[in-house]
């Protein structure tokens, strides 16, 4: 029974999407603190301005929310943080760009590899 290999190239481009994704989701994470910090400040004015018990109850109900959405989100930026600064350091960084370019050159190998191939006699063979 024929095994399935796994090509070189899938596994590189695994790991740098792998990368890239950490990244995605630490700056949104990290974005994401930043709104719910902004709605915070909202929020208290909102508390110390309003007007009648409900108004009151309203914004600490959603002062919760966005305290747990915070913190929620601020325990993502600490789960990635140490990933993205590694990738982030100069010698890492190269390091990701050497492996790019490692997979371009590793695609092209593999379609080589893959491709019909045909042996070109390079001299001409006599038949005496």
């Amino acid at each position: 029974m024929g095994e399935t290999k796994v090509e070189v190239s899938e596994v590189i481009a695994g790991f740098l999407n792998y990368v890239d994704q950490v990244k995605a989701e630490y700056q949104a994470a990290h974005t994401a603190v930043g709104i719910e910090d902004k709605r915070l400040q909202d929020l208290l004015h909102a508390l110390e301005f309003a007007e009648n018990e409900n108004e009151k109850r309203r914004a600490g109900t959603k002062l919760l929310q966005s305290r747990k959405e915070r913190r929620k989100q601020k325990d993502e930026v600490k789960r990635l943080r140490l990933m993205v600064e590694f990738w982030n350091e100069p010698a890492n960084k190269k390091t990701l760009n050497g492996l790019r370019q490692l997979l371009g050159r590793q695609r092209k190998e593999e379609e080589y590899l893959h491709s019909e191939r045909i042996y070109k006699p390079r001299m001409e063979v006599s038949k005496n």
